[in-house]
């Protein structure tokens, strides 16, 4: 596998300040080649259960069961009849599958963090790691995503993200459908071929959407973008993605959170390291996705996970300016 950065956080943190959406989370698991340490390491072998819901009189709650934790009392969600879980160690055998094969290596892996950094069980990821690859002079990492839930909200998924390697900014498909958002339901892959077969359509799937952000990159750097269209039109927008309202009773607070944006904003767009794509919209792009990969929230709840969670909901905020872009120059992917 190919590997263009230094893996050394003391060296990471010192590139223009910036940090990996996968610092500070997880276990890391890049010394890892096996499926078991890997789950055992990053605490990610268990399961969960249903058990009957009962009232405090002891009526029983029809339709509605606890998932909670194998082997434990923590309950991790309400399901429904419907439900069936899946362990973290079926719903991640795609990733052996792929690190088997070659085609990548374990990254960072583990329970999900709530607020305040508290472990939440009830979500997990495992984060496979492929080649890097050139989008005009930078260098990209490239990652799957995989995530598993027991609280009976999003079950089992994958997303592709990459990261640029001079700012550690998050990147995923802007435009288009939202085809790389695929859910994977691992109960129906349980034979070995099936499982290479579905690691197989992943790992295509992947080099489809790398293929995607490379167009995509490579049509907005031939649209014009000037500071001055900048700050009249995408800051605008931004705030009003951001949904960041004055109200009578937080007009001072108001002012803060616009001021706040604002000027991360300006900076990000002035950074050192979006000089090469001046005036064109591409700077736009790194721009925001570099607001949107590091800002941190308005409201901090202590969550490590938060940049993370923001770069695998699919970046909404660089997707909305993205598409305006598109739609306001009249770019069109074929």
């Amino acid at each position: 596998m190919s590997n263009y950065y230094d893996s050394n956080r003391d060296t990471r943190e010192k590139i223009l300040k910036r940090f990996s959406a996968f610092d500070g989370i997880g276990l890391d698991l890049r010394n890892v080649n096996d499926y078991d340490e890997a789950l055992a390491s990053a605490d990610l072998d268990y399961s969960a259960e249903k058990r009957k819901m009962f009232l405090d009189n002891g009526i029983e709650v029809p339709n509605a069961f606890a998932s909670v934790k194998a082997g434990t009392d923590e309950v991790l969600g309400v399901v429904g009849n419907q439900y069936n879980p899946v362990s973290n160690r079926e719903a991640f055998s795609i990733a052996k599958e792929i690190v088997d094969q070659g085609w990548g290596n374990y990254e960072v892996g583990g329970p999900s963090f709530g607020r305040k950094n508290v472990l939440n069980y009830s979500r997990a990821f495992l984060v496979v790691r492929g080649d890097d690859f050139q989008v005009g002079e930078d260098t990209f990492n490239s990652f799957v995503v995989f995530n598993n839930s027991f609280d009976g909200t999003t079950g089992v998924s994958y997303k592709i993200l990459c990261q640029r390697v001079v700012c550690m900014n998050g990147m995923t498909r802007f435009l288009g459908s939202k085809k790389n958002q695929l859910q994977i339901n691992i109960q129906h892959s349980r034979q070995a071929n099936e499982r290479i077969d579905m690691a197989k359509f992943i790992m295509r799937d992947k080099l489809n959407e790398i293929d995607h952000i490379k167009r995509e990159a490579e049509a907005f750097m031939k649209i014009g973008f000037t500071r001055e269209q900048f700050e009249k039109e995408i800051v605008p927008l931004v705030l009003r993605e951001k949904k960041i309202v004055e109200g009578e009773k937080e007009r001072q607070r108001g002012h803060e959170r616009i001021d706040t944006v604002v000027s991360q904003l300006i900076q990000a767009y002035n950074a050192d390291d979006v000089q090469n794509y001046e005036n064109n919209a591409y700077r736009v792009i790194l721009a925001l996705s570099d607001f949107e990969t590091h800002a941190a929230p308005l409201r901090d709840c202590g969550n490590s996970q938060y940049y993370l969670n923001n770069l695998t909901k699919g970046m909404l905020l660089t997707t909305a300016v993205a598409k305006y872009i598109a739609d306001t120059r009249g770019i069109t992917l074929k």
